[in-house]
């Protein structure tokens, strides 16, 4: 009908030790699960579904098209390829984005830009030579060499 909206919702955790809500933004703060309400201004809950947290154990790269990058990449002078971090609990691959660090062993071979989201960058080749690409979560690392030719 025109003119009528939905209510506005809200995000509620059964269990914010596990997965807090943060300004609208689920948020994993230890291994568990818990349910996570959508409720409505005057409180009423209109839908819930359960939430898992799990510690990440492996750091993966891909391109933005989904190609998984490993082990050694050639550029050229002036190239850009953007890279895309996932994270990793064994198998199961999880959702939203780490507190990731990122650092070139050689910073004249290749600059590491910001590309818009917190988590994606953009490798800019600008001078031959050999750097060691280094992706961190805490103690979990994964590397990728890259080698810039002219």
């Amino acid at each position: 009908v025109a003119g009528t909206t939905a209510p506005r919702l809200h995000l509620e955790s059964s269990a914010p030790s596990v997965i807090a809500v943060d300004d609208g933004a689920l948020v994993a703060r230890e291994a568990g699960t818990s349910a996570v309400l959508m409720t409505t201004d005057d409180g009423s809950v209109v839908d819930f579904v359960h939430v898992w947290a799990a510690p990440a154990t492996r750091v993966t790269l891909t391109r933005r098209d989904g190609e998984r990058v490993d082990g050694a990449l050639g550029l050229t002078v002036g190239e850009d390829l953007t890279l895309v971090p996932a994270l990793w609990s064994g198998s199961q691959r999880l959702a939203g984005a780490g507190d990731l660090t990122w650092t070139a062993s050689d910073a004249t071979a290749v600059a590491i830009l910001a590309d818009g989201a917190p988590d994606r960058r953009r490798l800019r080749a600008r001078a031959p030579g050999r750097t060691t690409v280094t992706v961190a979560l805490g103690d979990l690392r994964t590397t990728l060499d890259v080698e810039v030719v002219p």
